[in-house]
């Protein structure tokens, strides 16, 4: 009994340190930022109900609320915690969050902003940023007697392709530029009431006469409430672009079109319909987005000589040379970097005045821009490499960099100070002759420019002995001509090694496209959708690489396209397959579409395959 009791003792004290192990590893783990959001929907209606969450990953107190002014007040507030805690690698992390929760209701039209909201944690306050809400006119629901007429009127309009219920919309951020001027567009799509189960036929469009990147494209589509024309729609962003337009006057950006795989309800014609769903089918719709035009005007003219086409705000430039000090022949560079707001991908190098004596190489560039919805910003930079040939000591002139000001409407110059260089002698050149501007290589007299004269007993020939016409010159042009024929086939048979993987890639272009199509229909057989996508993106975009001869790594739309162009294939043709491809990736990330949906992008995709291998088997 004393011996069992030994043992308790023990266990209870092994517990309870690592009680207080575990506490204060959770002390330690909650030394985080603390964050205090609120969250409510943006348009609501007139009489609506809504909620307003304020939260924070704490434990708080003395939490003061808002002027819910223009608002009634249903409920709240309602607290809540939760608490959660991992072990990850022996490593103990603790998060808590604290709710304060009201439901308002909205009373009149209008625009309102919701205060900040205070909380203490740890002795400290804390506050929310305000939150603007607009209030709009609800619409008049439907009595029950017109619920029917309503509902197959909605679904005569999906057929048709009328109403505005659901419509997608190209935005740009603004519709009068200058040329190189960025701008922000976004397609977005709205719906009001139909359920979407899903899409197909996706068109992007191709933004002719601009330089385009995609910088969002979402994998699954965030709806939020959003005002449009005084009614509440649920919008979501498909894609966003930045885009810099290269050619002027008025640019028209092509609609972006998808058929939409609409959930609708019919009136149901017992309490049973709804429960087992039978009173909702699919119904497809087309949409498309307008055209949309931006104008674009021409930069002012008499641009000075510097000017490149930089187009933005705020850049500056440096210019300094690696080394001030070098010898005669040997390798420095200058670096030049350009930084900003506006087109700075774009941006070419500008132009140095060197020296007779300078020889340039290669630029090298390393881009450090970053593109984002505002924009792209960041910087550029070029390492020009260079050798002196000669000695002494040179000034090369300030470089000058252009570039047009949006904001100020006007071109700014911007000039670095002169680039000084000591240049010494070649220590490995021996003595030298240098005439100052003439030469861009130093004259090396080598002192052995007189010989002696040959002494001694002449070697006489007979006459008639000439070498030409001799069996042994006719020998040694006979394997002149033979080593020049075996050499010729040595260097290509060498030449058609070196591009016998692309070769290989081009001819098993088809065959390996064609057993990824079979992997895609056995997923498709099975009903793995997502697996079947995937497979057959890859075995376009893999057939793309192999047929252009790019790795598929670094395949992009652009590229593909450009060179699809390149080989004399029409822009109809390229961008059907480039369609397909866009459809098959966008499915991948939409609502489930159905088997039907599946087959027909995987009857499309050998279609596509098929007509390429014709078209590129007739250019080549």
């Amino acid at each position: 009994m004393q011996r069992w009791r030994l043992k308790k003792s023990l266990f209870s004290r092994r517990g309870m340190g690592l009680f207080l192990l575990l506490c204060c590893s959770l002390s330690a783990a909650r030394a985080e930022d603390v964050s205090f959001n609120v969250s409510a929907p943006r348009v609501v209606g007139t009489g609506e109900s809504f909620r307003v969450t304020f939260s924070v990953n704490a434990n708080a107190n003395d939490f003061t609320p808002p002027d819910f002014a223009g608002f009634q007040v249903i409920a709240g507030p309602s607290r809540s915690t939760s608490q959660q805690v991992q072990f990850i690698n022996g490593t103990v992390s603790q998060s808590q969050t604290t709710s304060f929760t009201y439901v308002l209701q909205a009373q009149q039209e209008g625009k309102f902003t919701l205060g900040a909201a205070s909380v203490a944690v740890d002795k400290k306050t804390y506050q929310t940023q305000p939150l603007a809400i607009e209030v709009v006119k609800a619409e008049e629901a439907p009595q029950a007697a017109q619920q029917q007429q309503v509902q197959q009127g909605a679904q005569r309009a999906a057929e048709t392709g009328g109403g505005n219920d659901i419509f997608v919309r190209i935005l740009v951020s603004k519709s009068n530029v200058y040329r190189g001027e960025y701008l922000t567009a976004t397609v977005k799509i709205y719906s009001q009431s139909m359920n979407i189960a899903g899409f197909e036929d996706v068109k992007f469009p191709t933004f002719n006469g601009f330089w385009s990147q995609e910088i969002e494209a979402p994998q699954q589509l965030q709806f939020q409430r959003e005002n449009v024309n005084g009614k509440i729609y649920n919008s979501a962003v498909v894609r966003r672009y930045v885009l810099f337009p290269q050619q002027t006057g008025a640019l028209k950006i092509d609609p972006f079109e998808i058929t939409c795989a609409l959930q609708v309800h019919a009136a149901p014609r017992s309490i049973f319909d709804d429960f087992f769903g039978a009173s909702a089918q699919i119904v497809r719709k087309h949409i498309a987005s307008p055209t949309v035009t931006v104008q674009v005007q021409p930069l002012p003219a008499n641009a000075p000589a510097s000017f490149a086409g930089a187009v933005g705000v705020g850049f500056k430039m440096s210019a300094e040379l690696a080394r001030d000090s070098v010898t005669a022949n040997d390798a420095a560079s200058a670096i030049i970097k350009i930084s900003g707001e506006g087109n700075v991908k774009l941006v070419d190098a500008p132009k140095i005045a060197w020296p007779p004596d300078f020889e340039t190489y290669d630029v090298k560039i390393s881009d450090n821009s970053k593109t984002s919805a505002s924009g792209v910003s960041g910087s550029k930079q070029f390492e020009i490499p260079f050798i002196p040939r000669s000695a002494g000591t040179f000034s090369i002139p300030p470089v000058e960099f252009t570039y047009f000001d949006i904001a100020k409407k006007q071109y700014v110059t911007i000039t670095s100070q002169p680039l000084d260089i000591r240049v010494g002698k070649d220590p490995n050149a021996g003595s030298s002759v240098t005439v100052g501007g003439v030469n861009r290589q130093s004259v090396r007299a080598l002192g052995e420019d007189i010989r002696y004269i040959k002494t001694g007993v002449p070697e006489w020939q007979e006459k008639n002995s000439l070498f030409f016409g001799s069996p042994l010159y006719y020998l040694l042009a006979g394997a002149e001509i033979l080593a020049f024929i075996l050499c010729y086939l040595f260097l290509s048979k060498r030449r058609k090694d070196l591009q016998n993987v692309v070769l290989v890639r081009h001819r098993k272009a088809n065959k390996t496209a064609r057993r990824r199509l079979n992997t895609a229909n056995q997923l498709l057989k099975s009903g793995n959708e997502p697996g079947f996508y995937e497979e057959l993106a890859k075995a376009l975009w893999g057939y793309l690489g192999d047929k252009l001869a790019i790795a598929v790594a670094g395949l992009s739309r652009e590229n593909a396209r450009e060179a699809l162009l390149n080989r004399q294939i029409s822009g109809a043709e390229a961008e059907t397959f480039l369609q397909i491809i866009d459809e098959c990736e966008f499915a991948r990330y939409a609502p489930a579409g159905g088997s039907v949906q599946m087959q027909k992008i995987y009857d499309d995709a050998i279609k596509a395959i098929s007509r390429f291998e014709q078209l590129l088997k007739v250019k080549n």
